[in-house]
Parts: C-alpha cells; sequence; structure tokens
C-alpha cells in the first residue's frame, strides 16, 4: 500500500467511523437537552384592596406544559403601586409562598419546587388602611 493509497483508505473509513462516533454520542446529548432550562411569563391585570386585614389572591398563573416535570430556579415580580401603599404581598406555590419585601425583585426561595404548578400573588391591606389599587402585575418564571 502507497502513502497516497493509505489517506484515500483512511478517508474513505471515516465517514462511516465518524458515523459510528457520532452515533454513540447523542445518547449522551439527549438527557442535557431534557434538562435544558426554560423559562415562561405572565402579566395579569391588577387587583382593588378595599377591606383591610383581607387577603386578595390574583388569578391562578398557569405554567406551559413544557414546564412539567421541571424545578423551579427562580423567579422575578414586578406589580404597581402608589407610594406608601401599606399593602403586604405573597407569590404563593401550592406547597408555600413567599414575601415579597418590594413591588419589583428577584427570589430563588421557591427553587426545587415543581414547575408545573400554578403560581398566584396575594396581597393584603394593613388594618386600618385605605383601599388600593394593586396595577399591572407580572411574573417571570424560570425553570429546569
Amino acid at each position: 500500500m502507497t502513502p497516497g493509497s493509505r489517506a484515500r483508505a483512511f478517508g474513505s473509513c471515516l465517514p462511516g467511523g465518524l458515523l459510528v462516533i457520532l452515533s454513540l454520542l447523542l445518547p449522551l446529548s439527549l438527557p442535557a437537552a431534557e434538562a435544558a432550562p426554560g423559562s415562561w411569563q405572565a402579566r395579569i391585570s391588577g387587583l382593588r384592596l378595599a377591606v383591610p386585614g383581607r387577603e386578595n389572591a390574583s388569578v391562578p398563573l398557569q405554567p406551559p406544559d413544557l414546564a412539567r416535570q421541571r424545578r423551579l430556579a427562580g423567579v422575578r415580580w414586578r406589580f404597581e403601586l402608589p407610594a406608601g401603599a401599606a399593602v403586604r404581598a405573597w407569590l404563593c406555590h401550592p406547597e408555600r409562598c413567599i414575601e415579597l419585601p418590594r413591588s419589583r425583585g428577584r427570589s430563588s426561595a421557591l427553587a426545587g419546587l415543581d414547575a408545573g404548578q400554578p403560581l398566584q400573588f396575594r396581597f393584603r391591606l394593613a388594618p386600618r388602611g385605605e383601599a388600593q389599587q394593586v396595577g399591572a402585575i407580572e411574573l417571570l418564571v424560570e425553570y429546569r
């Protein structure tokens, strides 16, 4: 066999060999694709808080089907309140709630919970507080 024929022989078996290597690597890449991170977002109209001390809840925010069998990684929220409004707020998963210290922020406190479950905002007007309007509620959910 001459050096030129050896190169042709190697080159002719390379595509088949490469195909075998790729077919062996393909199953290794699938779990990574299944665990790929994702996100979803929701925006809902606000709520009117009129009765002091009574909890008011938003409609449940439903995740997309792609979030099933995944775990929450983090959340970001934003809602509008008049300056100085005496309102407490929470973001709730069926397993637990987190208090939202500000009208906008982010948290990983729900990380690890089932990302296929709905989330819900809850608000409570302080005792003896005046009626308030919570406006433009937005949520961004990240999952893995």
